[in-house]
């Protein structure tokens, strides 16, 4: 696998005694052959106290090519050693692919419309907090997965669970894997820290600006890094394939919580 590169942010809400660390590991896309000991070795050295996958570590959960599938479960495994994993699903693992065609999205009909519930239990025992459309609390923080909706009508995700999510009293921290949910849907709701992925750095980045995300087009407003104090973005872990990363390492992102 490329090298992965680690990229640091701070976050102040106002709502936390102390700083919380906590590491962002997206958009693996697990596949035959990857190693995922570099990723394990930033983990390890930043030591964080929650680890955080929104979405996309595996290509597709349809039950099928086990062995691609190893690296994604071997990650999870590993990360869990180290601190509580959380993780939500992005649009390859529920089979809303093909979302970068905006005038002619469907979906690849050999991938089933939801994923497969044993990779979901694996994905458990493995060590992860499974979040689809839901929450959980955790040592006074409220966690949140939003799925990805791009297999919904509309292409929209579910939002109505989410009312209960931003009543709550406590701090919360959503995983929401596309971005370019934020202004439509998060930007104005009370949560205090949103991450995500999907964007993959904008695939070339040019001046420090990415030219081309999935869901938002030539020159995507959200493809890394920190804005409006609220939303992070992560550039994600797949390697270049087809279209080559360029100006854009793969990272694994550290936040400073406060």
């Amino acid at each position: 696998m490329a090298s992965v590169t680690k990229s640091k942010y701070n976050v102040y809400t106002g709502h936390l005694d102390k700083i919380m660390r906590l590491a962002v590991v997206s958009d693996l896309h697990s596949r035959r052959g990857m190693d995922v000991g570099g990723i394990i070795d930033i983990l390890k050295e930043e030591s964080p106290d929650l680890i955080l996958m929104p979405g996309d570590i595996f290509e597709r959960l349809d039950g099928k090519n086990t062995e691609g599938k190893s690296a994604g479960f071997e990650l999870i495994r590993r990360s869990a050693q180290i601190a509580p994993v959380f993780y939500s699903v992005g649009n390859h693992e529920n089979g809303g692919v093909r979302s970068w065609d905006k005038l002619k999205w469907s979906r690849i009909k050999s991938i089933p419309k939801y994923y497969d519930k044993g990779e979901v239990d694996r994905i458990r025992e493995c060590g992860a907090v499974f979040l689809d459309d839901g929450y959980v609390i955790e040592n006074g923080i409220a966690i949140g997965g939003l799925s990805s909706g791009l297999i919904n009508e509309g292409r929209a995700p579910e939002l109505a669970w989410l009312d209960g999510f931003c009543n709550l009293d406590i701090p919360k921290i959503l995983l929401c894997h596309h971005p370019e949910c934020y202004k439509k849907y998060l930007k104005d709701r009370n949560i205090d820290l949103i991450v995500s992925g999907h964007a993959h750095g904008g695939q070339w980045r040019i001046f420090g600006r990415g030219v081309f995300a999935p869901g938002q087009g030539i020159f995507p407003q959200y493809t890394s890094g920190v804005y409006h104090n609220k939303l992070v973005v992560s550039r994600g872990l797949k390697p270049s394939g087809r279209i080559p990363r360029i100006f854009n390492d793969p990272e694994v992102v550290m936040i400073e919580m406060k």
